[in-house]
């Protein structure tokens, strides 16, 4: 009994009689003779034929198809044989006549594949050929060989009956990927289906900017090579880094998993005292330098390190204590000399333009009025990276000098008055700040900044040691070994994932009407619904963060890796980065919007509604305690810069849940949709500035990671004493952890004006052609 034959390829596949019935009837039905029972007549003669006459060896599908003819003429079934040869005949034209032009790479190395363009291609054109169909099945998608081997044959007949004579590699995979997914193994399409851009993006994207980041301040080719390679690289991590839960619920809008983009590190703090010590020693770099003897020297090293560091993080690079690791630099130096190194760090900082579409590094600067008790007996490190033989403590004066003259820097702006979005000042104030005369005066002309242009971030260090880097983000230093050796100083934020409360909302509580029950003491348990929803999307944010903790991990272990620059042993000892060490984000968004929805009230709107409010962020604390011991993780709330995502999940919701467009602010209709940033009033809440301190403080313990408060003051310029006094208020009265004074300014392209608050025309000459600037999410952006 024949039980397998021999294809055209050589493969041995299984002998189904039914096929030849089936092709026997085909060809009855092109003549108008259908009869089932004919068909499987003939059929059982070819397979009797075909036993007795390979007995000792396997049949070719070309022997079988000869018989086939045989029996039906033998049979005297003359027009159904013609049929069937035409047929046969009709398929082995086609088959030899057809040739598949496939577009080949004249380079095939690793290198190509990384660059964001195509390398050079030409055409290649080869005969027809299924099994190579088959082949790649197995190879890419996983599948079973006679699973794959149906696929292609269905494929080849689709291809066949098109009638074409040349057929390209693309449209091959496109027929492939239809038979998969209406096969039902979308799953497996997922595997081998094609990532890119449709060429109609492609077009826009050479004549239109994108806006989802505001640091790129003009469309350039790079600027289009990053959009490129952020929309691959999205589609990749979705698709392969991510399960397909998360990715979905990303993709919902349930969660918003920030710089998808990016497959790096989130955000990062780092130490001047390493590059002080070792010198500049990069991966990235031919050559190596030893440590800097001269201050003008380590700003470059600097420079260089910040330029090269930026590779391997989608966000902020912050530096730690940077007037007072200077300061054993500056030494027996003029204010005039320190003031033109301090010039210099700031604009080389801020015109560091070459990263990533060409936008500006973000750089964020931590400085202290004074030296912090932990550091002052702390052994310093000076020129050459040899010791000096003094602790910090003793360069207080230096330190101070410093800070004086990096602020009168942001003061002045750059050489038309405007102000530097980049590098940041973060100003840390603690109890001394108030009582300590030098520090005091350094403090009241930070307000004197802060009235001028806003440039100041004070961050409020209530008895924790802390570094800021980011728009908000904000950590606790908690390992002495960092303290007693500044030079291991560094953290990171591996990625920030952001819960969507208005639409956990939405699915807690569709087409809600009913608002009296959630204020209702007796009813407490009726938000329990409400919070069971943020549980799920909690838990959905940890899976993301242990999925790209498992990618991140597997791109640093080794030396052919993309980030082995930050995953190997540093100069110190550690990995420069530690997996295991670092902070996952658990952003929040639309707190306002989500009661709203349940109650019917904002936040600012009632007490109860506020009160529910921080119940529900006490909630999600708790939640991140707990999974943080869980999954041996370091979980922490922070308030989501949410740059773009405050629309991007709006506009999703408004397309899934009618409910949205009662509390979604800005136009619902538009592209000006958007939610309230983390636990902030409504931009439009007719709340005084003190009242919106007090209130939205109270959330700042909840929010380990990062919380911050915006006074938005337009073209107002306060006096420099009601600031001071607006500073210690909150120090001795709130719980506020940042604090900035943001204006808003108008910038002429004609004559380079800088005018208070935003204006249609230029105050100076009049001219139209202008723009804002504006504090977006954490820092100073162009607006028009």
């Amino acid at each position: 009994m024949i039980q397998t034959i021999k294809k055209r390829d050589g493969q041995l596949v299984e002998f189904d009689k039914k096929k030849i019935s089936e092709a026997i009837f085909a060809a009855m039905i092109a003549v108008g003779e259908e009869n089932k029972a004919i068909s499987e007549k003939v059929a059982d003669q070819v397979v009797e034929i075909l036993e007795k006459g390979f007995k000792d060896k396997l049949p070719t599908v070309e022997e079988v198809q000869d018989t086939v003819e045989e029996v039906l003429i033998k049979e005297e079934m003359i027009r159904v044989a013609k049929a069937y040869i035409l047929y046969r005949d009709k398929r082995r034209r086609v088959r030899e006549s057809l040739k598949v032009r496939k577009k080949i790479k004249n380079q095939k190395s690793m290198t190509d594949l990384s660059l964001l363009v195509s390398t050079p291609t030409s055409e290649n054109i080869s005969p027809w050929d299924r099994k190579k169909i088959s082949q790649a099945l197995v190879k890419e998608a996983e599948l079973p060989l006679k699973i794959s081997t149906k696929i292609a044959k269905a494929v080849e007949k689709s291809i066949f009956d098109l009638g074409l004579n040349e057929i390209s590699n693309s449209l091959i995979r496109e027929l492939v990927d239809n038979e998969l997914f209406t096969r039902g193994y979308e799953h497996k399409w997922r595997k081998q289906k094609i990532i890119g851009m449709p060429t109609f993006d492609l077009k826009q994207l050479f004549l239109s900017k994108s806006k989802e980041n505001s640091n790129i301040g003009t469309n350039n080719p790079e600027a289009i090579n990053l959009t490129i390679a952020e929309n691959t690289i999205k589609q990749y991590m979705l698709q392969e880094v991510f399960s397909k839960e998360v990715a979905n619920a990303h993709l919902k809008g349930w969660i918003h998993i920030h710089d998808l983009g990016y497959p790096r590190i989130y955000c990062s703090g780092h130490s001047l005292e390493y590059l002080k010590k070792y010198g500049l020693e990069l991966e990235n770099l031919d050559t190596s330098s030893a440590p800097a003897k001269h201050t003008r020297t380590l700003t470059g090293h600097l420079n260089t390190f910040l330029a090269s560091m930026q590779a391997y993080y989608a966000g902020a690079l912050g530096i730690g204590y940077l007037n007072i690791l200077y300061a054993p630099f500056l030494v027996n130096l003029s204010f005039k000399e320190i003031k033109q190194e301090a010039q210099y760090l700031i604009f080389s900082g801020s015109q560091n333009a070459f990263s990533r579409g060409g936008q500006s590094l973000f750089l964020d600067f931590n400085v202290h009025l004074g030296i912090p008790y932990y550091l002052k007996n702390i052994p310093a490190i000076g020129p050459g990276g040899k010791y000096t033989g003094k602790t910090y403590g003793e360069y207080e004066k230096e330190s101070q000098l410093f800070l004086r003259a990096l602020m009168e820097v942001w003061k002045e702006g750059d050489c038309h008055g405007k102000v530097f979005a980049f590098p940041k000042m973060d100003l840390h104030i603690d109890s001394k700040s108030f009582d300590d005369p030098k520090q005091k005066e350094l403090l009241k002309y930070t307000c004197e900044l802060a009235s001028e242009n806003g440039s100041p971030y004070f961050i409020f260090d209530r008895d924790d040691i802390s570094l800021a880097a980011c728009c908000r983000l904000k950590t606790v230093i908690t390992d002495q070994e960092m303290i007693l050796h500044p030079e291991k100083l560094r953290f990171a934020g591996i990625q920030n994932v952001t819960i969507n409360l208005p639409q956990c909302a939405y699915r807690a509580f569709p087409n809600n009407k009913n608002f009296g029950s959630f204020l209702d003491a007796k009813n407490a348990d009726s938000i329990d619904l409400f919070l069971d929803k943020i549980d799920q999307a909690l838990c959905l944010a940890v899976r993301a963060h242990l999925q790209k903790k498992k990618f991140l991990e597997m791109m640093m272990e080794n030396p052919s890796g993309p980030l082995w620059q930050i995953g190997k042993i540093a100069q110190d000892g550690r990995p420069y980065v530690n997996l295991d060490e670092g902070t996952y984000l658990i952003g929040l968004i639309g707190l306002n919007e989500a009661v709203q929805h349940i109650t019917g009230k904002q936040l600012h709107e009632s007490e109860d509604v506020f009160k529910l409010g921080l119940k529900i962020v006490s909630f999600m604390s708790l939640k991140c305690k707990e999974y943080s011991e869980k999954f041996n993780l370091k979980l922490s709330l922070e308030e989501s810069p949410a740059e773009s995502a405050a629309g991007r999940l709006a506009k999703i919701d408004l397309q899934e849940f009618p409910d949205s467009e009662k509390v979604v602010k800005g136009n619902s209709n538009g592209d000006e949709s958007y939610y309230t940033n983390s636990i902030h009033f409504s931009a439009s809440a007719p709340v005084d500035l003190i009242t919106r301190i007090i209130k939205q403080s109270k959330f700042h313990p909840l929010i380990k990671s990062g919380a911050i408060i915006h006074a938005f003051i337009g073209e107002n310029q306060p006096s420099p004493e009601s600031i001071y006094n607006l500073i210690q208020k909150v120090w001795e009265h709130t719980q506020c952890s940042q604090l900035t004074i943001s204006p808003e300014f108008t910038i002429c392209n004609t004559c380079s004006e800088v005018s208070r608050g935003l204006q249609e025309n230029c105050n100076g000459c009049g001219s139209l052609d202008v723009y804002g600037v504006t504090r977006i999410v954490g820092y100073y952006s162009k607006i028009t």
